[in-house]
């Protein structure tokens, strides 16, 4: 962190130590014996000073302090990690993993992986001040599983002005808590005493001491506004009572005690979250460090965050009253000052700061700029939830990185009001393709104009606009089966990310590589693909954020390959591993991808009971949603043979592919069912059509996959449709198995096992003339029932149908071959049981076709 932010890092030191009371003392004692500290208290009671005064005595100890923008997934835990960067191996890892590019559910395994880090024999202490702030569920969440987590070496401390919102059973459980309140921070008469004789340098009569106590009952905060006043030589009288009214009359008091220089340099400077006083430089051109030197000695609310460095921040009772007094400058003014302000903060790559500021007055236009320029840089993601509407139709940045972050978080019905607030009037592409972003958020129907991808995209977008964009064109140009176009756009992904430097983005793409190497039926590089990235990703701290994926995705491959006990043991695994998904937006998807793989296993093993259960079980409420008719077709395409299938899902099948599907080029494994469904209703030319279309676009964008099962399809219709044209079958044969021997495809043959028996049995020699067909044709034999060699002719048998074939006796036959005319009837009777014929003459006929 090379900015100023780095001063939330920096544990807030006070020079007026105070000797505390034995009950918040003793509690002090037991923050080492406990795994939770929550101290809570208003607004300047004294809750910092007193755990920093604790904090400060320890060798291990990581502070933060939060604030409006630190409510945010990637935010907070950036600060964490940077925080505890001395007590973790590889800090750059962690970062890249809370990279706004990462899915939420992933924070858990990071958090998981830090704990391990975190193991040490040496306490360490971990100070969240001003946990207020913090309001997000699923950030509270991810605190909560690292406090409950945590080992026993590690204390927590939380400074709030209000309850915590986190569950503290579990922590109970597990360590312990202890409670600071607000009653403890009150001050006794001889403490007072002692703070006041701290904290200033002059003597201030016992009757005044008392007095200062009776007006502040002990409240520190009142105790140090009062020593303001008094430093100017005001009386004490009439003062009001109640916290507000104390507050608003002290500040005023305060503000009309300094001169007109020191005045405009708090209140020129209260909209900054940290104050570098050589800011003032570029707003008055004036000596900020003399000016706070001189504010610091009249005992104003200034905390000095870092003493070498010179930054300081205002308490908040203060800050709030100068901001008030900032507000009633003229616009014009208020304006320039915050050009100035934010003009030093960017030079200073303090870039959250400033677009914090320009939203905070309402200045969009101006955050939109900063963020084109800078929107790799950004911590706090929270922020881009600020804009209107109408914003976002005015930069593609903002579109595409606002939309992307909170899909990440989970936010979709954020990302809907965005995506429908967008103008698509201008027909620009890259603006079009944020459409599909509804795609991935509801599974909904896309039209096919939205899936055109420039390559050549706007050289001034921001890079991680640029990286989010090839991650979406990758991933929707293999869905629709433009794999070429699809690794073009994964090639700039991995080009814009050598300017990104993000490890996750790397992992994204090889994880989308193997995927699309399985649908193009290239299952033994996706295996080995697989394998490498098991290998990195073990050697590394993701453990099972990854795992996840590669137990949904890697059985796919299995399944084609006919390998269901290594399939159905990763998806198991994955079930396992679902359960820390649940109530998250992976949750639902995950789901189905398991039970989908799962659903086809049951199907391999022959335990057709189980497959219909788990398809039936998937959720099919809304039938505009793409997950449904995927279902639908994987039901029809699984229980086909098996007459499960009602005439009425046949109809749903054929009424939503009509009307939404027929004309696309995007689900083309639709196409397959569309084209079993045919030949179901006995529409055999329609169903030859539909697979020729779909073997014509395979072929085109190499998909071997579903060239191999389109292909497969063709050759059992052409075997219906014209038996006596077996050139055209066995040239269609050979070439799916051609396809398919060196990837082990089987999973098509095995579900058309039915038909293909015969057409196997039939066409087997011809087959085997090609000597590398011999093992793939041995395996494929087995699959579609052929048991043994016995079910094939032998060499003899092929002899004695040619006999037939050319209308030889028994006897003739015997004589021809020099085998006896009992053999000779033998070898008939099997010739007929082979090829499934009942007479001499359908033998002949079979006999032809076969040679």
């Amino acid at each position: 962190m090379k900015n100023i932010l780095y001063t939330r890092l920096i544990r807030p030191k006070s020079k007026n130590v105070l000797h505390r009371n034995k009950k918040i003392q003793d509690k002090l004692e037991c923050i080492l014996e406990n795994k939770l500290t929550v101290v809570k208290g208003g607004a300047a009671v004294g809750k910092s000073t007193l755990i920093s005064s604790y904090i400060g005595e320890q060798n291990n100890y990581m502070w933060l302090s939060l604030d409006e923008n630190s409510d945010d997934l990637s935010y907070f835990w950036t600060y964490v990690l940077q925080g505890l960067k001395n007590n973790i191996e590889n800090l750059n890892f962690y970062i890249d993993m809370v990279n706004p590019l990462v899915k939420r559910e992933d924070i858990f395994e990071l958090i998981s992986s830090l704990i391990n880090e975190l193991i040490s024999e040496e306490e360490l202490f971990i100070v969240l001040d001003d946990f207020h702030y913090i309001v997000d569920e699923f950030l509270l969440e991810t605190i909560e599983y690292f406090i409950s987590n945590s080992s026993s070496n590690i204390h927590f401390v939380l400074i709030s002005r209000h309850d915590i919102k986190i569950y503290l059973g579990n922590i109970l459980m597990k360590g312990g808590v202890i409670n600071i309140t607000s009653e403890d921070f009150n001050l006794t008469l001889d403490e007072t005493e002692e703070f006041i004789k701290n904290a200033t340098n002059k003597i201030i009569d016992g009757e005044v001491i008392k007095e200062i106590y009776q007006i502040t009952e002990g409240w520190i905060g009142a105790i140090k506004l009062l020593l303001t006043v008094l430093g100017s030589n005001k009386t004490i009288n009439n003062i009001p009572k109640g916290n507000k009214l104390f507050i608003d009359y002290m500040n005023n008091e305060i503000i009309s005690s300094l001169s007109k220089e020191e005045i405009d340099f708090l209140v020129k400077t209260s909209p900054l979250s940290y104050v570098n006083p050589s800011i003032y430089r570029d707003i008055d051109n004036k000596d900020g460090f003399e000016i706070i030197d001189n504010l610091i000695e009249k005992n104003i609310l200034i905390i000095t965050i870092d003493e070498d460095k010179k930054i300081f921040r205002y308490h908040n009772v203060l800050r709030q009253h100068l901001i008030e007094l900032f507000d009633k400058y003229e616009p014009s003014v208020k304006n320039e000052i915050i050009d100035k302000l934010t003009f030093s903060l960017i030079k200073e790559k303090s870039f959250d700061e400033a677009v914090s500021i320009f939203m905070n007055y309402n200045r969009y236009d101006d955050a939109i700029n900063v963020l084109e320029k800078n929107a790799h840089n950004i911590v706090a993601t929270k922020i881009l939830n600020g804009f209107p509407l109408e914003y976002y139709s005015k930069s593609v940045d903002l579109a595409f990185i606002s939309i992307f972050y909170n899909y990440l978080n989970l936010d979709y019905e954020r990302c809907g009001l965005i995506i429908n607030s967008i103008d698509y009037s201008s027909g620009n592409n890259i603006v079009n393709s944020i459409k599909l972003f509804g795609l991935i958020l509801n599974n909904n129907y896309v039209e096919e104009c939205y899936f055109i991808f420039p390559k050549e995209i706007d050289g001034n977008l921001n890079i991680l606009t640029k990286t989010i964009y090839y991650i979406l064109a990758s991933w929707a140009l293999g869905f629709a089966g433009e794999f070429v176009k699809s690794f073009e756009m994964m090639d700039l992904m991995k080009k814009s990310n050598k300017e990104l430097n993000n490890s996750y983005v790397d992992l994204i793409y090889k994880y989308n590589k193997v995927s699309l190497l399985e649908d193009m039926g290239k299952l033994n590089e996706s295996l080995i693909g697989y394998k490498e990235l098991n290998e990195r990703v073990s050697k590394k701290n993701y453990k099972s954020c990854f795992t996840i994926f590669k137990n949904v995705g890697l059985p796919g491959v299995y399944i084609k390959k006919l390998m269901d006990k290594e399939a159905e043991e990763l998806l198991l695994e994955a079930q396992k591993t679902l359960k820390e998904y649940k109530g998250s937006a992976a949750f639902n998807a995950l789901e189905v991808s398991i039970d989908y793989n799962l659903a086809e296993v049951k199907y391999i093993q022959g335990n057709i009971y189980e497959c219909e259960k788990i398809l039936n079980h998937i959720d099919k409420e809304n039938k505009d949603n793409y997950v449904y008719i995927q279902i639908l077709a994987l039901k029809i395409r699984l229980l086909f043979f098996e007459n499960r299938i009602k005439t009425e899902e046949y109809d749903e099948f054929i009424e939503i592919y009509k009307r939404q599907y027929e004309k696309s080029t995007y689900s083309d494994i639709l196409g397959i069912t569309y084209g079993m469904v045919l030949f179901k209703k006995g529409k055999y030319e329609e169903s030859l059509n539909e697979f020729n279309r779909i073997a014509f676009i395979s072929r085109k964008n190499g998909i071997g996959y579903l060239l191999v099962y389109s292909l497969v399809w063709k050759v059992i219709l052409l075997n219906k449709l014209t038996p006596d044209n077996t050139r055209e079958c066995l040239n269609i044969l050979k070439e799916v198995i051609f396809y398919s021997r060196d990837e082990d495809i089987l999973f098509p043959y095995f579900k058309t096992r039915e038909y293909l028996k015969e057409i196997i049995q039939k066409f087997k020699v011809q087959l085997l003339e090609d000597k590398d067909n011999k093992e793939f044709v041995k395996k494929l034999s087995e699959v579609v029932g052929i048991k043994d060699e016995n079910e094939v002719l032998s060499p003899r048998e092929i002899e004695v149908l040619k006999t037939l074939i050319d209308g030889l006796s028994n006897k003739e036959i015997g004589e021809k071959l020099f085998i006896s005319v009992s053999t000779v009837k033998t070898h008939i009777i099997n010739i007929y049981s082979k090829l499934g014929v009942k007479n001499r003459v359908e033998a002949v006929n079979e006999g032809r076709k076969i040679l």
